[in-house]
């Protein structure tokens, strides 16, 4: 990324400044992802404590996995609720934490799927599959990071017109995500598929996966700029004030040289 300037990143810095990742929209954006995650980690810890599985019949493990949930969701919370003011210090965490975040929401489906098939007894039909899954993915993920970098160094998000596209995609998407939350969490309460709902579940959580495993590289981008680029801050400087140190500098510079002369 070093070979690209930052005029090769002028949509991201209009989002970061003005559009949706703004101090105020990352923090909308990890309550949101916090609620998502809450639901499907307490649905894996409910299903963990039923009779059907149990709790202490569970490994190690399970149990340092959930435990590790537990750390990850209370660190989400004190961010959500620390990082409100608007601060280059606030800025640069939730930048780093909307792309942990967004990684840990991406996978978090695959922890209330193999709970549910073990409640179920078919977690060793189940587990094999989730695996090629989450590689496929990361796989795939690899892929949008170079079309991401390709696409910038082409200059393809450096006009209006990529703008409007973005924000086409984003508001395309954000629907999509949320109406396939609210219909994996309604086949869930009904059962009305029996067992053949957990494979209804898990290609919808495969979407959601590939929806977000997209999403997050326009976050680690932005995340990138942030720290590289003093102009992406919150409390960026003045181009004016800039250039008037600048101007004082050249004439500290040119005395020294005429003092070196005499």
């Amino acid at each position: 990324m070093r070979k690209l300037t930052e005029k090769d990143f002028v949509l991201i810095k209009e989002e970061v400044l003005k559009g949706r990742l703004t101090i105020q929209g990352m923090r909308r954006f990890l309550l949101g992802t916090f609620a998502f995650s809450v639901f499907l980690v307490g649905l894996a810890f409910a299903v963990a404590n039923a009779n059907t599985v149990g709790w202490d019949t569970l490994s190690n493990g399970w149990h340092a996995l959930f435990y590790v949930q537990g750390i990850l969701l209370s660190l989400h919370l004190l961010i959500i609720l620390l990082c409100w003011s608007y601060s280059a210090f606030n800025q640069k965490v939730l930048s780093v934490s909307v792309v942990v975040i967004t990684y840990k929401v991406a996978f978090d489906p695959y922890l209330t799927i193999l709970m549910f098939s073990k409640d179920r007894g078919i977690f060793d039909s189940f587990a094999p599959w989730i695996l090629m899954i989450i590689v496929g993915a990361l796989i795939l993920h690899v892929f949008f990071l170079v079309k991401w970098m390709r696409d910038l160094k082409a200059g393809v998000f450096n006009n209006s017109k990529s703008k409007k596209l973005a924000k086409s995609r984003f508001i395309i998407l954000m629907p999509i995500l949320f109406l396939l939350v609210a219909f994996t969490g309604g086949i869930f309460k009904s059962g009305i598929l029996g067992d053949s709902e957990l494979l209804i579940i898990l290609f919808i959580f495969v979407i959601l996966t590939i929806c977000l495993l997209y999403a997050v590289c326009e976050l680690i981008i932005a995340c990138y700029c942030i720290f590289r680029f003093p102009s992406f801050s919150v409390n960026a400087p003045k181009r004016k004030n800039v250039q008037h140190a600048n101007n004082k500098k050249n004439k500290k510079k040119k005395k020294n040289r005429n003092r070196k002369r005499r």
